[in-house]
């Protein structure tokens, strides 16, 4: 029982399991890669509701501590060097810019190396791209 909509499965955290899908979070060791400090802002919700997402997190560590240890080893040997993702995610969206563009094709052109996550998180942050769902986007040139 690691799967996240397992641990978070009561009906206060509909926001919270949308954001861990649209992140491809599906196990409680893939949080440990989730930007918590983030959240309220993104998913608008409360700070007392996010404290209650934080210590869920902390409880299931505390009492899963070999997850956390394997999760950070393997954490270690396969970081994704994504030091200019952001301008490569420019390039892509504006070779595009006349049409929506699916996560997978987005992911196809940047190649491997990045996570679909960490994609998510640099277009969730950028004032030139617009989300229409999880999976798709498009881009809006900034005036």
């Amino acid at each position: 029982m690691d799967e996240i909509e397992q641990i978070y499965s009561s009906d206060h955290y509909p926001n919270f399991l949308r954001y861990c899908k649209l992140h491809g979070y599906k196990r409680m060791k893939d949080l440990l890669q989730c930007r918590f400090e983030e959240l309220p802002e993104l998913l608008h919700i409360s700070s007392s509701r996010m404290s209650r997402i934080k210590a869920i997190f902390v409880l299931y560590f505390k009492n899963h501590p070999e997850d956390l240890a394997s999760a950070r080893t393997k954490k270690k040997t396969n970081a994704p060097v994504i030091d200019d993702l952001e301008d490569r995610l420019l390039v892509v969206f504006q070779q595009n810019a006349n049409k929506l563009i699916h996560i997978s094709e987005i992911t196809k052109a940047i190649g491997k190396g990045v996570k679909r996550g960490d994609i998510i998180h640099v277009l969730e942050h950028q004032k030139w791209c617009k989300i229409v769902d999880n999976t798709t986007f498009f881009y809006m040139p900034v005036a």
